[in-house]
């Protein structure tokens, strides 16, 4: 069954643009009572955005290695020269989406984290965003997680990104436990289920794995930090 259109699926139309031309030319010359020709839209955005675009998407919904360069120009309405002009590689343009993924990523958190959260809730806070993100439709993994499983090389590009940033959430979550007035090894109790909830979610499904995580956690957390008061 497919996903329902969501912040982590889309519908992706090939675009048009100049690097591609029209498959079916617009013209005035026609028999009274044929239709017109429909009109093709051009995509008004720069070749760049729309490769980043369409490969983000892409790399997401069936992998990084699964998908090829000339997929990736077919949807994008472009060209491999421009392709290669933006990207001077298919991993340049695998890190450059991982990048921009890390940075959504932080945005996912970001209430969780602001100085209007009392510190003891930080910790569920985070755990509750992640469980956000689980729960929407099309969610298949982190793609950071998903990026690390690609890419066994540790000095690839990609994976030098991704580690770096699974290493930012655990100082992240390890600070915010001390910060709770719990031991910092309950950050990586945290982020132990969390990673684990981003794998289960293709079999358990979103909100199964949501609420497992949210339970698991808050159990936890409870059994760790001071009483509130």
């Amino acid at each position: 069954m497919a996903d329902a259109p969501g912040r982590w699926t889309a519908e992706l139309p090939v675009a048009f643009s100049p690097d591609q031309p029209p498959a079916e030319p617009v013209g005035t010359d026609r028999p009274f009572g044929e239709p017109r020709a429909r009109a093709v839209t051009r995509d008004p955005r720069p070749a760049a955005q729309r490769v980043r675009d369409a490969a983000k998407e892409l790399f997401y919904r069936q992998g990084i290695r699964a998908t090829g360069v000339e997929e990736v120009c077919r949807v994008a309405g472009t060209t491999k020269m421009s392709l290669y002009r933006a990207f001077p590689s298919k991993d340049a343009l695998v890190e450059a989406i991982l990048m921009e993924d890390c940075e959504a990523e932080a945005c996912w958190y970001a209430h969780a984290l602001h100085p209007s959260v009392p510190a003891r809730d930080r910790p569920m806070a985070y755990l509750a965003a992640a469980a956000a993100e689980l729960r929407a439709p099309g969610f298949r993994g982190c793609p950071t997680g998903l990026a690390i499983v690609e890419f066994p090389d540790p000095d690839h590009p990609a994976r030098k990104v991704a580690d770096a940033r699974k290493h930012q959430i655990r100082d992240l979550l390890r600070r915010i436990c001390a910060e709770a007035g719990g031991p910092e090894c309950l950050g990586d109790g945290l982020l132990l289920l969390m990673e684990g909830a981003f794998a289960a979610v293709p079999y358990l499904g979103g909100e199964a794995t949501a609420a497992a995580l949210e339970q698991a956690g808050r159990t936890l957390l409870d059994s760790a930090l001071p009483p509130a008061g």
